[in-house]
């Protein structure tokens, strides 16, 4: 039980702070705020809209409505960023979507507020019906977006499992030798070899939006090769190596590393033969732990 709930936690992060979900989300908030403010009267809110400044009651609300969806598209820029860089958990998710949608009902709030007649207007009433909008036009985006990222999961775990299950069919050649010996090639998304290289080689292997950049060791110098590819597909196609993830954004070469250490409540890898260190998340601490123990053995 602790497992799957450790699982879906994980999930939820996931869907919280990787790329895609958020733009789905945001496209989709954009969609049905649109539908909200042109087809109809969006909780009754025109009533708030009698105006000193003679400012068309729909302009009003559209203004309202795009000051709106600026909070929420900077909220979601910054999560994205921060999660990059940092190990968020889901509880820390989740409450900075809290804090998001607070701040997300004040500015539509103070926008409708100061375009409908400022003082003359009564705040309270407002702020409530705004509650209930916000919430009603994210809760479709966020229940459309989670199920198209969580199909897609499945569909990259239905395929990991069938190359895993084709790496188990017998081969003509047979591979002989410790992990970090074996040749690692890379592919682009095109299914093109693009670079191959000893394990034992390559520090770390870093993601970049649709690229990786692959950090290696050539003749003691840290070098770059980078690939027009994902993170994720890169890590199916190296699971019988020494290469293993311990962030969103990063696979590194457990037998390059050299320490692992606590920052605060975070984990870092240092790394034989680079100055960069390596955040490892909660999601990944564990086989990281594991590999490390099982090499010292």
């Amino acid at each position: 039980m602790k497992t799957d709930n450790a699982q879906n936690l994980a999930k939820i992060e996931r869907f919280l702070t990787a790329r895609t979900p958020i733009l789905h989300f945001w496209a989709l908030t954009v969609f049905f705020t649109v539908l909200m403010v042109v087809f109809g009267q969006p909780l009754g809110l025109l009533e708030f809209t009698t105006q000193i400044s003679g400012i068309h009651p729909q302009i009003q609300l559209a203004t309202t409505a795009v000051a709106g969806l600026i909070v929420i598209g900077i909220s979601r820029l910054a999560l994205y960023h921060v999660a990059q860089r940092n190990s968020l958990s889901a509880m820390g998710c989740l409450l900075w979507i809290l804090v998001e949608m607070i701040a997300t009902i004040t500015i539509l709030c103070l926008t409708l507020w100061q375009m409908s007649g400022g003082g003359r207007l009564m705040l309270a009433p407002l702020a409530g019906d705004f509650v209930l909008g916000v919430l009603a036009v994210e809760a479709l985006p966020y229940l459309i977006a989670y199920l198209a990222y969580s199909l897609h999961e499945e569909h990259q775990e239905v395929l990991r499992l069938q190359e895993q299950l084709e790496s188990l069919q017998p081969k003509d050649t047979v591979i002989v030798g410790p992990l970090n010996d074996r040749t690692v090639n890379f592919y682009d998304k095109s299914k093109k070899l693009v670079f191959s290289t000893s394990c034992t080689n390559i520090l770390y292997i870093e993601a970049a939006d649709n690229y990786v950049n692959i950090h290696y060791l050539n003749e003691s110098h840290e070098e770059t090769f980078i690939i027009h590819n994902t993170l994720k597909d890169t890590e199916r196609r190296t699971v019988d190596t020494s290469l293993i993830r311990c962030h969103r954004g990063y696979i590194v070469n457990i037998d390059n590393v050299k320490l692992l250490r606590k920052d605060g409540s975070n984990l870092i890898l240092e790394l034989n033969g680079s100055n960069k260190t390596i955040p490892v998340t909660k999601t990944y601490a564990a086989e990281i732990t594991a590999r490390l123990t099982l090499n010292n053995n």
